[in-house]
């Protein structure tokens, strides 16, 4: 039986120090810093799931000569794309030889609060039947995550369309026969109020969920840079 398949995201580059835009309040190396923290916290979560699932990781081909060492999970899939959009990039996913014959949970690099047992809720959730999609929306209806069977263009079309803000993306699709399934409370971290958002919430004991220990450490010394600004 083919895996099904777990894509992690940057649809923008993440690493490149003389691309990446920063984001407010935050210097580019600091930027830099969040945006590998979320991206390991994501192969933290995914290591134990690597043997059961088809794991690929998409980057832009302007942050390959970044990567730090042990930045990817061993035995997985790495590729790099050159697309300026998400439109162009998303076109290029459904090339892909692994998307026939298999369920993609597409997630978004930047995002946090999804646990283990979650992922595995998502793929349950979707039905090879009948034309199905589950989206995980953050607490600022930015889409964060999306599966589906063997991914349907429309809704591909429609998530690069709706700039991922999930209300428009319901409306785009409203037409469509397809049975959706809606999983929210997570985070998308898009601006400095989405990290006054992160500060709050790993403070929260349930965060060990879905960011460890050494992970919460590595957020800190974030925290610890701008606390002034995250007096909340």
């Amino acid at each position: 039986m083919k895996k099904n398949t777990i894509i992690i995201l940057a649809d923008s580059p993440i690493l490149n120090p003389t691309i990446v835009k920063p984001i407010s309040n935050l210097s580019v190396s600091y930027t830099i810093y969040l945006n590998s923290l979320l991206f390991l916290n994501w192969m933290e979560i995914l290591t134990d799931l690597k043997k059961d699932f088809n794991i690929v990781n998409f980057l832009s081909v302007k942050d390959k000569d970044y990567i730090p060492k042990d930045f990817f999970l061993p035995e997985i899939q790495n590729l790099f794309y050159k697309h300026q959009n998400l439109k162009g990039l998303l076109d290029e996913i459904l090339t892909q030889p692994f998307v026939a014959g298999s369920k993609i949970l597409l997630i978004f690099h930047n995002s946090i609060g999804f646990k283990e047992s979650d992922i595995e809720r998502v793929f349950n959730l979707i039905q090879v039947e009948e034309t199905s999609v589950v989206i995980a929306k953050s607490k600022r209806d930015k889409i964060i995550l999306t599966c589906s069977y063997e991914f349907d263009k429309e809704l591909i079309d429609a998530l690069q369309e709706s700039g991922r803000d999930y209300i428009e993306y319901l409306n785009l699709i409203s037409k469509k026969d397809i049975f959706i399934n809606t999983l929210e409370g997570f985070l998308s971290i898009d601006d400095f109020e989405d990290i006054k958002k992160l500060y709050i919430e790993l403070s929260k004991k349930e965060s060990l969920l879905y960011c460890s220990q050494k992970m919460h450490e590595s957020f800190n010394d974030l925290f610890v840079e701008y606390k002034e600004q995250l007096n909340v």
